[in-house]
Order: C-alpha cells, then structure tokens, then sequence
C-alpha cells in the first residue's frame, strides 16, 4: 500500500465517523463534567470503594476528554456497586497446596444525570479477573509485568513466607485489576456500550 493510499484509507475513515475507542467528547446525556461517587461496597475487602473511585479518577484525567467536577457541579454521576472479589485457586501443587490464584471483581456501574434524575447509561454484572503466584516457584521475576509493576524483587521472593509472598502478590493483582477495571469502564461508557 502506497503513502497516498494509506492517507486517503484515513480520511475515508475519519469522513465515515470511525474513531479509536475511548476518545469520544461527550458523555452518554450529553455531559463532559463528570463525578466519580463512593460505589457501594458488598465485598468483604475493607476500603475497595475508595480503592475504586481513585482508580476510576485517575483514568478519567489521564485521558484528558472530561473534567472531574463536584457532585453539585458534575452534568453526570457515575456511580456503581462492587457486587464481589473473588479469590479461588486455579493451580495446585502434588500436595493440593494452592499455588496460583485468581481474583475476580464483579461490578455494576452507571451514569445518572442529576438535573433529570435519570439513568443515561448502564453496564451490570461486568467482571474483571487477574491472577497471582502464591509461592516463590510460580512466581516469574524475569516477566515484563514482575519487573515492571512488584515492588519485590528476586532476593525477596526466598526471604518472604508462603503468607507474606501470596499477600504481596495479591496486592499487586488488585492493583492491576483496577487498572484494567478502569480502562474498560472508561472505555464502555465513553463508547456507550
């Protein structure tokens, strides 16, 4: 495909209202300022909410399309309930010890306008999964996302216990079940999914 071609694929693409996921510039209702609520939290993890609409707000400034704003100031709330975290073992070892874990979070979100007080959008039942080495040997130091997102590094891994480690690696995998969670909410009400 020549330079020329490639252009005018793009502005054919861009005539036809094609645009990369996440970059619309309204919200669904119509707003651009929006507040993040405390979600109401149903799991057993003390402080998920606030965990929660951090990583929420983080995500809505690093994209930079809508402004966060006070809830009597916002055209949208978002809100939600987190529905559960999961923690269930997927591997085990010749002795039935859990080795690897995985975590779920189970969540409901939604967009209200306040001046109508109406529901402008809605996703329920959204799930988000990551999962966690329990024990030294199932953890992998040379991967990309253990050098690039533990705070552990190899001598750690012989000097931790089983409890310590497993506690270390599942704070790491909510950190990026959050981050994925807010990516893919972001995503879905900018998109209207």
């Amino acid at each position: 495909m020549t330079r020329w071609t490639a252009w005018a694929l793009l502005l054919a693409l861009a005539g036809c209202g094609y645009h990369f996921p996440g970059q619309a510039s309204v919200l669904p209702g119509g707003g651009t300022r929006v507040h993040v609520a405390t979600f109401t939290n149903q799991t057993r993890e003390p402080g998920l909410e606030n965990a929660v609409r951090n990583s929420l707000e983080e995500e809505i400034l690093r994209r930079g399309n809508f402004e966060l704003a006070s809830e009597s100031d916002a055209e949208v709330l978002l809100e939600g309930v987190l529905q559960g975290l999961v923690y269930r073992p997927i591997a085990f070892s010749n002795a039935d010890e859990a080795l690897q874990y995985e975590t779920i979070l189970i969540l409901s979100v939604s967009l209200r306008d306040p001046r109508r007080q109406r529901i402008v959008w809605r996703a329920t039942n959204l799930r988000e999964s990551d999962s966690f080495g329990a024990v030294p040997g199932t953890v992998v130091v040379q991967s990309s996302q253990f050098q690039e997102q533990s705070t552990l590094n190899q001598q750690n891994l012989v000097q931790l216990s089983d409890v310590q480690l497993s506690e270390s690696q599942k704070g790491e995998a909510i950190e990026r079940l959050l981050q994925n969670m807010s990516r893919d909410v972001y995503n879905a009400m900018v998109e209207d999914f």
